[in-house]
């Protein structure tokens, strides 16, 4: 449904997005997302602009960022920094491992939430941002084992670039898990993060 919406609602999403906001997404038509437990089926972390990344001092960590990315995981995308200037905001883990892509791309989904630490001043945005673009490259954790972040899924990037905040895990299949709910928990009302945008 929102791969159709709008450009102006297209625009006003992104007008109101913020550096290191997590996404939430719901895709019942797609077969994978039956078998995630609870509501929500996926997650990603919202970069923002090149102007933001240099206005929170991101941007010129970036391409040493991008030269890890190639050494550590064999990564052979184009460099983060002209991936943004191109509109590639959103760090996602997929099957194909972790990578940055636009919002249009995001969009073919029903439903989303945006949720956000209000909190968190400029220095944590970026220790945040800069954890998120460091697992760009990884690959896909199909065991979905918390414990190890050499490999992770979607809701395990938030639990690793948010990495001292309390996460909700669960224990399925002797290993410890976090789902995209268990990463909703986290904006309950008990905090830390703030529903911001629902659709």
């Amino acid at each position: 449904y929102l791969s159709s919406i709008s450009e102006h609602d297209k625009t006003e999403i992104e007008k109101s997005l913020q550096p290191a906001d997590i996404l939430l997404e719901k895709t019942p038509f797609r077969l994978t997302d039956r078998f995630i437990p609870g509501y929500w089926g996926h997650v990603a972390i919202w970069v923002g602009s090149k102007e933001q990344l240099q206005y929170l001092g991101v941007w010129d960590d970036l391409p040493s960022l991008y030269a890890s990315a190639q050494a550590r995981f064999h990564y052979q995308g184009p460099s983060f920094q002209s991936q943004v200037e191109a509109g590639h905001k959103i760090i996602e883990a997929l099957r194909a491992g972790v990578q940055i892509n636009t919002l249009e791309h995001f969009l073919n989904i029903d439903d989303m939430a945006v949720v956000r630490d209000e909190s968190l001043n400029h220095a944590a945005q970026k220790r945040y941002l800069l954890r998120a673009f460091s697992q760009i490259g990884k690959d896909y954790d199909f065991n979905f084992d918390v414990e190890t972040d050499k490999k992770i899924v979607c809701s395990e990037l938030a639990f690793v670039v948010y990495d001292d905040y309390d996460w909700p895990v669960s224990k399925t299949a002797g290993r410890y898990t976090i789902s995209p709910d268990h990463v909703s928990e986290k904006a309950d009302g008990n905090g830390p993060f703030t529903p911001v945008i629902l659709y």
